[in-house]
């Protein structure tokens, strides 16, 4: 009686493991049911993908994202959605996560021809975008263009670095003000001086209040100046760019609310940008376009979501395996060979390599949709700047993204500063 016993319930133990699995199993066939199968070749060829219908055409806005900033077929997948964007929704504007100063460089090289590419990209300060992929992504808006009513153009939605900014204002007031010109040559000198401080948001209060006091006295010179063409649209954007990186860099923040800062200002230039007519997508980091808070703050895609409500979407771009491009502090220099951290159970992932597919694309709302209530993966990757020894973070992707375009294998892109 006893042996019978342990058995029964050896039995409903094996069910209930059975039905666990079962449930943990669910989400592939789900995304299967509903995902749009992507030929992977279209990479190589920046050709469009066929999504006709798949992204609500209603949005504003549109953050397309990427799970770490140094991988080559992301680059590629931005590039093939945004010819999609440009048939289906006439998109009007990119906004990249530069600086805006330096950014309106590349749309003179663009338009114009003016100046050399690799150096406008240079001056953004993130060795991400000094990469071959993205003078191709470039280069293929330029080409595009000549085919479009509306060319598209680029604004930054950043603020990390001072240089651009300071040199339009120091250019705009050379003719009339060559004291407040020389005051401003003085203060980019200072910030050459203090190159890592900046790079890294370390300035000391000390060295942060006489930077302030200097910008002050500069601001101050503008408002009185009225031979200064405050009305000009670069000069006012340069003003704009200058005083949000010294918010941004105040000691006085933490690295929880400096992280909330710079996203609440993000999303802020992405809505001055906005003009009636415009469909803007941005190009950010997958933590900063999620609509919902990321592991470490608030986020730009957040804000503009509690903005424009459904006119908000956002797509993260993910992967599996392979290889990204990041400082890779053993080597002492930029590599290509940093492994991607291949997601256990437990992790979108992990679920996302059953489809067996090298790419899909899929909305989120459509696999919430399907009835059942297995129990959904926790955790998904998340790849900052540099390495990290935290790669997965909690979090449930089909609430965070409204749309998730995956590649299963990945590769490094091709760095300038690759040796």
């Amino acid at each position: 009686m006893l042996s019978i016993r342990f058995y029964v319930i050896f039995l409903f133990i094996i069910f209930l493991a059975d039905e666990v699995c079962g449930q943990n199993n669910r989400l592939p066939e789900r995304i299967k049911n509903v995902a749009i199968i992507l030929d992977s070749s279209a990479l190589s060829s920046y050709a469009p993908f066929e999504l006709a219908g798949e992204i609500n055409s209603n949005f504003k806005v549109l953050g397309i994202g990427e799970q770490s900033h140094g991988t080559s077929e992301f680059f590629k997948a931005r590039m093939s959605l945004i010819k999609s964007l440009v048939k289906s929704s006439g998109l009007t504007k990119i906004g990249l996560e530069a600086p805006f100063a330096e950014v309106e460089n590349l749309n003179a090289y663009i338009s114009e021809g003016k100046g050399d590419l690799r150096q406008i990209l240079k001056s953004f300060r993130l060795f991400n975008y000094e990469c071959k992929e993205f003078v191709d992504l470039v280069e293929n808006v330029k080409l595009l263009n000549r085919s479009v009513k509306s060319p598209l153009t680029f604004f930054g939605i950043d603020m990390q670095t001072p240089f651009q900014a300071l040199q339009n204002l120091s250019e705009s007031c050379s003719a009339n003000s060559s004291a407040t010109a020389d005051s401003i040559k003085k203060l980019t000198e200072y910030y050459r001086l203090l190159d890592n401080e900046m790079y890294n948001h370390s300035f000391n209060k000390g060295d942060f209040a006489e930077l302030l006091e200097l910008s002050d006295q500069i601001f101050n010179n503008l408002s009185r100046d009225r031979a200064v063409c405050l009305e000009k649209s670069l000069i006012r954007k340069s003003i704009d760019n200058y005083k949000q990186f010294l918010l941004l860099n105040n000691p006085e923040n933490s690295s929880e609310a400096q992280a909330t800062l710079r996203d609440s200002l993000m999303a802020e230039n992405v809505v001055n940008e906005l003009k009636p007519g415009d469909t803007i997508a941005i190009l950010a980091h997958n933590g900063h376009v999620q609509r919902t808070p990321n592991a470490y703050s608030k986020s730009m895609g957040f804000f503009l979501s509690q903005r424009f409500g459904v006119q908000y979407q956002c797509i993260a771009l993910t992967t599996s395996t392979g290889f990204y491009t990041a400082f890779t502090p053993a080597a002492g220099k930029i590599t290509d060979k940093n492994t991607i951290p291949v997601g256990k159970d437990g992790t979108f992932e992990y679920e996302f390599s059953k489809i067996q597919k090298p790419m899909f694309f899929f909305k989120t709302s459509t696999v919430k949709k399907q009835n059942g209530a297995e129990t959904l993966p926790d955790k998904y990757k998340l790849l900052p700047f540099g390495l990290t020894d935290q790669p997965f973070v909690s979090g449930n992707l089909l609430d965070d993204f409204n749309y998730v375009l995956h590649i299963e294998k990945t590769s490094g892109n091709q760095s300038f500063y690759l040796k």
